[in-house]
């Protein structure tokens, strides 16, 4: 197992299975951080690279919904899509990721949403490859 870490981010890649688990504390309630998943106008902020312009073209954050956006640097665009399988307001976001050039390559992501207390939240993500 490999673990990097910084001051709030936690990164846990297992050798024999292909996982990656990210855990990251934020000073905010559980309501907002969600909110900074499922609003697509606060997503575009955040979703890196930051050297890449995103533009979403899709993005209904909800039991059965779906997302597609785009990032661009100059003539390069790098399209993604996926369905969000189940959303539960400040708890879970369970979802497909895929990269349009690599379309086989599905990843499901589980995204948990943990309040700890004193307006702090902690987001424990885990993203599940086929390789």
């Amino acid at each position: 197992m490999s673990t990097s870490r910084t001051d709030t981010t936690t990164i846990t890649v297992e050798p024999d299975m292909p996982a990656v688990r990210l855990q990251r504390d934020f000073d905010a309630p559980p309501a907002l951080v969600f909110r900074a998943w499922a609003d697509p106008g606060l997503v575009v902020r955040w979703l890196g690279p930051r050297d890449l312009e995103m533009e979403v073209e899709r993005w209904d954050c909800r039991t059965g919904g779906a997302y597609r956006y785009v990032h661009r640097r100059g003539d390069d665009e790098f399209w993604f899509h996926g369905s969000f399988h189940d959303v539960r307001p400040g708890e879970l976001i369970v979802q497909t990721f895929t990269w349009e050039g690599m379309p086989d390559a599905v990843a499901l992501e589980t995204v948990r949403f943990e309040d700890l207390g004193d307006g702090r939240t902690r987001v424990r993500t885990s993203s599940l490859t086929d390789s």
